[in-house]
Formats: structure tokens, sequence, C-alpha cells
């Protein structure tokens, strides 16, 4: 077994839930269409939806994928590790000055860590 198996299982695992979480919702905010769109367009609204939509399918993709490949040396695993740590660093960096929204984002970069750092010690075993 290579090194980063475990770790990489339990990162691509936690990708697979935290994206049907984040996709359940996302649909469970919409609903029936109720949500306040804070002055956006309708283009920008469905711009959003289609992004937090496409960002759920990712990380359930990239969980797929890590399970998949994680009894092999993958540099596919690596590239959407960097990729899953993107937004929610982008995220971080953005977060307001309440101290409960940083702490969550915060803890959220721990889960693309896992995955990247299995997909890593994997490519490099």
């Amino acid at each position: 077994m290579r090194s980063g198996t475990k770790l990489l299982r339990i990162g691509s695992l936690l990708q697979i839930l935290f994206g049907a979480g984040y996709f359940l919702l996302a649909r469970f905010l919409l609903g029936e269409g109720d949500v306040a769109l804070g002055g956006m367009s309708g283009e920008g609204a469905l711009m959003t939806v289609l992004i937090s939509y496409g960002g759920c399918a990712f990380q359930v993709l990239a969980g797929l994928v890590g399970l998949a490949l994680a009894n092999r040396r993958s540099l596919l695993t690596v590239i959407f590790g960097v990729l899953l740590y993107i937004p929610v660093l982008a995220r971080f960096l953005q977060a307001d000055g309440d101290i409960v929204t940083i702490i969550i984002t915060a803890v959220t970069l721990v889960f693309p860590y896992l995955y990247l750092h299995g997909a890593w010690k994997n490519y490099k075993a």
C-alpha cells in the first residue's frame, strides 16, 4: 500500500460528502425560487447557481477519482487537489471581519488539504 492511500481515501470521502451536502444546501436555499438575489440580474443569478452546482459536482467528481486512484500513482489526483484548494482559499481571503465566518472557512481548508496531501504522498511514493 502506498503511503498516502489512507489519507487520500479519507479526503476523497470528505469531498464526496461535502460536495453532496453543499448541493443539498444550495437546493434547499434556492427552494421554490424565493431566494433573495440581492439586486442581481437574472443572468448573474443564473451564473451563481451554475457555478455553485458546478463546484458541488466537481467536489464529488474529485472524490470519486480520488477513491478510484487511491492505490496508484496519479498526477490527476494532485491536480484535482490543487483545484479543490483554490476556491476555499479564495473564500478564506475574502471572508468578512466576522470571526465565526473566518473560523468556519479556516476549518474547511482542512478537507482539501487532506486530499492534496494524500494525493501528493501517493504521487511521490
